[in-house]
C-alpha cells in the first residue's frame, strides 16, 4: 500500500514538472511581446533589471545581452504554441511515468482480484480482548463451604470456563483467563500478590474488559434470606456509565435463570484516596487495581450460596454453565460482536 501511495506522488511530480517545463508565459519587454517556456522565463525575469542598470551606465556590453535576450523572447526554446498538458498526455511522452502508471494500474487491478483494498484495511478492527478471572483458587485462596455443599473456587472456575467457550464461537474477540483450573495465579508468593497478578495479567495483555466471576454469601450458615445477582462496577468517571450499561445487560440475561437481579453497584472506600479524575477509589482491588491498569474492571456475584433458592441453582452443573453462557452473551451484546459463520469455526 505505502509503494502504490509514493509511486502515485511521484507520478503527480513528475508530470507537474513537465507541465512547468512546457508551461509559457506570456512577456513584455519594452514593447516586445512573446510566449516563452516557463524556464525561459525565469532566466528573463531574472536578468532583465541587471540588464537595464547596465543600459543606464552605457556599458557596450549590455546592448549585445539586450539583442540577445529579445532574440530569446521572439524565437522562444521550443514551440511557441505549447500549452500546459495534462498529467494523462505528459505522462505518455515520458517513459519512466508510463513504467509507473502501469505498476500503479496492475497495483490496484490486484484489489479487485482478492486483494485487500485501502478502505478495507482501514475498517479494519483489532480484536475485543476480554480477561475472565474466576475468583479464588484451590490453593491459597480457597472458598470452601462444606456445610453449604459448595465450594466457591470451582463454581466459579466452571461459570468462567464455560463463559470463555461461549465467547469464542463470536467473532472479533480474544479471551484470557487467569487460571483454568484450581491452581493460583501466584503460586509463587503463595497467593500473598494473587489480586495484583489477576489485574496484571489483564493489563499485560493490553484488555478492554477484566471481568471478575463469583459467588455470593451472607453469614455462610444455609438459609440466609438474601439472594440473586449483583455486579460491581467501578468508580471512575471514564467507566462508571459503560460498567453500569454492560452491568444490567448481565443482571438481565442471568434473571432469565431464575436469579434475583439486586442491581448493578459501584462501592468506594475512602481511605484508599482518590483517582486521577479526583473520584473515590473503588472499594474491591480487582477493581481499582485494573483502573490502574488502563482498564475497566467488574465483579459478578452470581448468586448467593447460603440461600436455600440459589444453593440448589448453585448444585447444578448446567445452570452453572448458563450462568458462562449468559454473562458471555451479554459481553457480545454489549461489544455488537457476531457470532461465526460456519467456516469461521
Amino acid at each position: 500500500k505505502k509503494k502504490l501511495k509514493k509511486s502515485r506522488l511521484n507520478l503527480k511530480l513528475k508530470a507537474l514538472k513537465l507541465q512547468l517545463n512546457n508551461c509559457t508565459f506570456q512577456f513584455d519587454m519594452e514593447g516586445i511581446s512573446s510566449e516563452v517556456p516557463f524556464v525561459v522565463f525565469l532566466i528573463i525575469h531574472c536578468t532583465k533589471k541587471e540588464i537595464y542598470t547596465q543600459m543606464k551606465q552605457r556599458k557596450p556590453g549590455c546592448y549585445i545581452a539586450a539583442v540577445l535576450l529579445a532574440g530569446l523572447m521572439l524565437g522562444g526554446c521550443g514551440n511557441p504554441n505549447a500549452k500546459a498538458n495534462t498529467a494523462e498526455s505528459v505522462s505518455a511522452s515520458d517513459p519512466e511515468i508510463v513504467s509507473e502508471s502501469e505498476e500503479i494500474v496492475s497495483a490496484e487491478a490486484e484489489t479487485e482480484n482478492g486483494f485487500e483494498t485501502e478502505t478495507e484495511i482501514e475498517t479494519e478492527t483489532d480484536p475485543i480482548v476480554i480477561v475472565l478471572d474466576p475468583g479464588h483458587d484451590s490453593e491459597y485462596c480457597t472458598r470452601n463451604h462444606p456445610d453449604l455443599g459448595v465450594n466457591e473456587q470451582d463454581l466459579n472456575l466452571t461459570i468462567a470456563l464455560a463463559c470463555r467457550d461461549r465467547l469464542q464461537q463470536y467473532q472479533g474477540v480474544d479471551v484470557y483467563m487467569t487460571r483454568e483450573d484450581g491452581s493460583c495465579p501466584d503460586a509463587e508468593h503463595q497467593g500473598e500478590y494473587c489480586i495484583e497478578k489477576r489485574t496484571g495479567y489483564a493489563t499485560d495483555l493490553g484488555a478492554d474488559l477484566f471481568v471478575s466471576l463469583h459467588n455470593n454469601g451472607t453469614t455462610g450458615v444455609y438459609g440466609a434470606e438474601a439472594n440473586g445477582t449483583e455486579v460491581y462496577v467501578s468508580n471512575y468517571s471514564a467507566y462508571t456509565e459503560e460498567g453500569k450499561k454492560l452491568g444490567q445487560m448481565v443482571l438481565d440475561n442471568l434473571a432469565q435463570l431464575d436469579l434475583n437481579p439486586r442491581g448493578v453497584f459501584v462501592r468506594t472506600k475512602e481511605e484508599k484516596g482518590h483517582y486521577d479524575d479526583g473520584s473515590v477509589q473503588d472499594w474491591y482491588y480487582l477493581i481499582s487495581y485494573s483502573v490502574e491498569g488502563g482498564h475497566p474492571g467488574m465483579i459478578i456475584e452470581h448468586a448467593y450460596m447460603d440461600n436455600p433458592h440459589d444453593n440448589a441453582i448453585l448444585k447444578d452443573e448446567a445452570q452453572l454453565k448458563a450462568m458462562g453462557t449468559a454473562d458471555a452473551d451479554a459481553i457480545a451484546s454489549y461489544y455488537n460482536l457476531q457470532i461465526k459463520t460456519k467456516t469461521e469455526n
